[in-house]
């Protein structure tokens, strides 16, 4: 029943997009600036055209008419393990890819509307499909695990955020101005990466401190602050880790402080911390996460991600867990269509806790971007994952210390 519901909505919500989009944008609207027209590919034209005219224009037509921004991303992606495990199994140690199964790896409609004086709200709804929407996908009954014969659990959907703002408006106090209150499911404050690839620095595959260091979504309220014009800060309480219902009738904190130091550097720190374990208060989780971000010159970006978490009795024989870790990323604007980079990272799981074995893991990924139009592009990767344990699926039987990896990624996204 629940199954047939979120069918019938997401129906009628892409039907309303369609709908809208059979309408072509005003004569008097400008295009926005395409990097891509002008060159070898013009005649390509036809399609830039169509995606200005109909599917940007109709974005700004919402956007005129009701204040509602809507977005739409979709990647399909195709990974080569050199490993040659099962077709379809899950490759470590980026959850969100499979061994040689072309499809969708994330689909996505995103709907944003800033609040309106004192008494209108504003929301937000992420709503996302494919393989990455189920292995992202939070527990919404609290009951602490997935269970197999609920088909919403193991479907490929879930709604990513769903949640109300209120910011205090332009007549308010001058001393809260730049005030805001966030309440409902979200996305984390911490890491470097998030879940929708169009948005992270460069690589179509995520970090192992992405995958198992933090957590992806949250439910609960933020507020959020500007100290000054170079600091802010965010905090709440929350239910958890991906978790829409409680699992122990407890309460966690999250925060997060971002100082934006120079035009080149951006420095961020963020903690969660509270009782994640099923029925129990006790035992605490708590993660620190630290993101650096220096842009030296305009094409070229470098940035560092930390992370170090720990958990209370955690372990079969009572003792408590920790984790750690550090990414390395630089990515290099060529042309305006051509992005190189890449990523360095280790994560340390100590006792075995976030992958299930007692390892040091080590990742580097080269990656290059070329983008085919303003919203359509696509990224060639290879990935090396090496361990000093042997963890990573070889064949049927064998397990083997390293596991490399070659992807590509189509991404068609509306921003």
């Amino acid at each position: 029943m629940r199954t047939s519901r979120t069918i019938a909505v997401l129906g009628g919500i892409a039907a309303l997009v369609l709908a809208l989009g059979v309408f072509p944008a005003r004569a008097d609207e400008e295009a926005p600036k395409d990097p891509t027209r002008g060159q070898w590919d013009s005649f390509l034209d036809p399609l830039r055209d169509f995606e200005d005219d109909y599917v940007t224009g109709t974005q700004k037509k919402i956007e005129d008419a009701t204040g509602i921004h809507v977005m739409a991303g979709i990647q399909y992606g195709w990974t080569y393990d050199f490993n040659h495990p099962p077709s379809g199994t899950n490759l470590p140690y980026d959850l969100f890819f499979t061994e040689s199964s072309p499809s969708v790896e994330i689909g996505q409609l995103r709907f944003n509307r800033p609040s309106e004086g004192w008494f209108i709200p504003g929301f937000g709804t992420t709503l996302t499909f494919g393989k990455a929407a189920r292995r992202i996908k939070a527990d919404w009954n609290g009951d602490g695990a997935v269970n197999r014969g609920d088909t919403f659990e193991t479907n490929n959907f879930d709604a990513e955020e769903a949640y109300l703002t209120w910011a205090v408006p332009d007549d308010g106090p001058s001393f809260l101005k730049g005030l805001t209150v966030k309440g409902g499911k979200f996305v984390t404050l911490l890491g470097a990466e998030v879940i929708e690839p169009w948005t992270n620095p460069l690589n179509g595959s995520h970090s192992l401190l992405f995958a198992y260091a933090i957590p992806f979504t949250h439910t609960g309220v933020l507020l959020s602050y500007p100290v000054s014009e170079t600091i802010s800060v965010t905090a709440g309480p929350i239910i958890g880790w991906d978790n829409v219902a409680t699992n122990n009738n407890g309460w966690n904190g999250i925060g997060n402080i971002t100082w934006t130091a120079t035009d080149q550097i951006t420095l961020s720190g963020s903690f969660v911390g509270g009782p994640t374990q099923n029925n129990n208060l006790g035992n605490k989780r708590v993660v620190s996460d630290f993101v650096a971000t220096y842009k030296p010159i305009d094409p070229l970006m470098i940035a560092l991600n930390y992370d170090y978490g720990h958990e209370d009795h955690a372990l079969a024989n009572g003792r408590t867990a920790s984790w750690s870790g550090l990414a390395g990323y630089v990515t290099y604007n060529f042309t305006d269509r051509f992005t190189g980079g890449g990523r360095l990272e280790f994560f340390n799981d100590t006792n075995g806790a976030r992958t299930g074995v007692r390892q040091t893991v080590y990742e580097w990924t080269a990656t290059a971007k070329y983008l085919v139009t303003q919203h359509l592009y696509a990224v060639a990767e290879f990935r090396q994952d090496l361990s000093n344990h042997d963890a990573f699926q070889a064949g049927h039987t064998r397990l083997e210390k390293d596991n490399p990896l070659a992807s590509i990624y189509a991404t068609y996204v509306f921003n």
